[in-house]
């Protein structure tokens, strides 16, 4: 069981997340939500606020970086092509 003010922290964490995840999902339309990195980070928060430290975190912090890689790729790789005369 956890202590009072460790309860208080997860809590706070939680809020702050859900703040986070709230504010991706006003700024961006529904559809495109899975492809912002700050509602990703906002669940990878909260996930880690509820669940705290396993034996498979590493894996799934790994899991949630190579995510956040690809999503930084699909946009980014394109556009790099494009500045180097390779995509018109």
């Amino acid at each position: 069981m956890r202590q009072p003010k460790e309860r208080l922290i997860v809590f706070v964490q939680i809020a702050a997340a859900l703040l986070l995840i709230a504010w991706g999902a006003l700024a961006h339309p529904w559809l495109n939500l899975w492809r912002d990195w700050m509602v990703v980070l906002g669940i990878y928060w909260m996930a880690t606020a509820l669940l705290g430290k396993s034996r498979a975190w590493p894996a799934a912090t790994a899991a949630v970086a190579a995510y956040l890689l690809a999503i930084y790729s699909m946009g980014q790789i394109p556009q790099t092509l494009t500045a180097l005369g390779f995509l018109p």
